[in-house]
């Protein structure tokens, strides 16, 4: 099935520029993506979901089940695509089988169909989660790091099926790359918000997990959106090999302005006999007064991702497409302080102290309860996998993604939080006018 906006949705092919067809494109993420394409003026915009929603104009819609091939490929041929961003994915919760129907099956129709009608271009909405198995920290992990050998749960073994397929279609005639965000939140969002507020609900503000000296990485939603963007429209270029030598400027959206001293400009302290260059460099950075030509280049290892590429001589550069990206805000943060953030945003009291349980503690009360659960035959609300999440290490190095795409998120965390709660307190306000009129009737 087919909504269009009018007739002038279904111009002639031969009209200039990319035309962009979003799978997903009113689910969380998706919706997103399609608002910073017509807010940047693109004509040529087209989505495929199972339902429509939110948008009124300017986009046209194709009704269908990305499990079906008969539904993808219309959805393709009819919008005249020439770029594709998948973000269709299911929830958390819905059991291997939609996994596979979507994640599997969809991605494979959404490939074969491209490149059986022209398609150029394919950026696909992986996870940082295929890289977690639920049991290791993930510490500033790179994409150089493998696929876990046993997935973290069916969810993620389909997204790793999906990346796989997606990088491997990467041709000449067919360009792809994946985005793995982690952790996403913001306006829009339904499930991850609802989980903490239940925990408001449920008086079970004060229990922590852990010594909360775990790092984890969120991803406002928007700056997801921004990098699916870049990724889509670079996937044709390089990046110099020469430019992996060059410092990157820090992150700091939300902690403010800071500059990082290289090693010229910290000759005090290990060394005890600086030289007049030296106490000069240290004069410089501690007035504000050194220059960015003051700056050493980056100096690399072959323990560093980009060492050889750094050390190449020749002109050339390094494709993005073919290529997998972490994408996060870049602003790790202990995962309880982010959690109470969030309740204190929800107007949660806050004033006691946590109650602090060992996470070996918590690992046995969450199995027991997903026993207890099992029996009942209902879905476990405390788990082994909730447990990790709020105890373990979880935080990437997104240089490639601000290196090759050129990506550097426009909201920081602490913006990010303030909307995604505000967003949500003016929804539950608005639910409770519509109980209380529903019960006035």
């Amino acid at each position: 099935m087919v909504v269009t906006r009018s007739s002038a949705a279904a111009e002639d092919t031969k009209a200039k520029g990319e035309s962009y067809l979003v799978i997903g494109g009113c689910g969380f993420l998706g919706r997103y993506i399609v608002e910073q394409l017509l807010e940047r003026g693109e004509t040529q915009v087209a989505v495929f979901d199972l339902v429509q929603r939110h948008f009124d104009t300017n986009v046209t819609f194709y009704i269908g089940d990305i499990s079906k091939e008969e539904d993808v490929v219309n959805a393709i041929t009819k919008s005249n695509a020439t770029a594709i961003i998948h973000t269709a994915s299911p929830a958390h919760g819905l059991g291997a089988q939609v996994y596979e129907l979507v994640n599997v099956i969809g991605t494979r129709n959404v490939i074969d169909a491209s490149i059986e009608h022209g398609v150029k271009k394919l950026v696909y909405t992986s996870s940082a989660g295929v890289i977690y198995n639920g049991i290791h920290d993930i510490t500033s992990a790179d994409e150089r790091l493998d696929f876990p050998i046993k997935p973290l749960d069916a969810y993620n073994h389909t997204k790793v099926q999906a990346e796989k397929m997606v990088l491997s279609a990467n041709s000449p005639e067919f360009k792809t790359c994946a985005i793995r965000p982690a952790g996403l939140f913001g306006p829009g969002d339904r499930q991850v918000i609802q989980g903490f507020y239940n925990v408001i609900k449920n008086g079970q503000t004060r229990f922590q997990i852990g010594d909360n000296n775990n790092l984890a990485e969120f991803t406002y939603v928007a700056n997801a959106a921004h990098a699916h963007l870049l990724a889509i429209d670079k996937l044709d270029s390089t990046y110099p090999y020469s430019s992996f030598r060059d410092p990157i400027p820090s992150i700091d959206l939300s902690l403010g302005g800071f500059r990082i001293p290289t090693s010229e400009a910290r000759p005090l302290g290990p060394n005890t006999e600086p030289t007049e260059r030296d106490l000069l460099a240290a004069r410089k950075f501690e007035s504000g007064q050194d220059e960015e030509s003051d700056l050493r280049p980056v100096l690399r290892n072959r323990m560093d991702q980009f060492a050889s590429e750094a050390n190449e001589l020749d002109q050339g550069g390094c494709p993005i497409a073919g290529q997998a990206f972490f994408v996060t805000n870049g602003e790790p943060t202990y995962f309880w302080d982010f959690a109470r953030t969030v309740w204190r945003e929800l107007g949660a009291d806050l004033s006691k102290p946590p109650f602090v349980i060992p996470t070996m503690i918590g690992m046995l009360i969450a199995a027991l309860a997903e026993i207890y659960s099992k029996l009942m035959k209902r879905e476990a609300g405390f788990t082994k996998f909730r447990v990790a999440i709020a105890s373990q290490n979880r935080y990437y190095d997104i240089e490639r993604a601000r290196r090759l795409l050129g990506y550097e998120p426009v909201i920081g965390l602490e913006e990010g939080m303030r909307r995604w709660t505000e967003w949500y307190k003016t929804e539950m306000s608005k639910m409770g006018q519509a109980g209380e009129t529903a019960k006035t009737k």
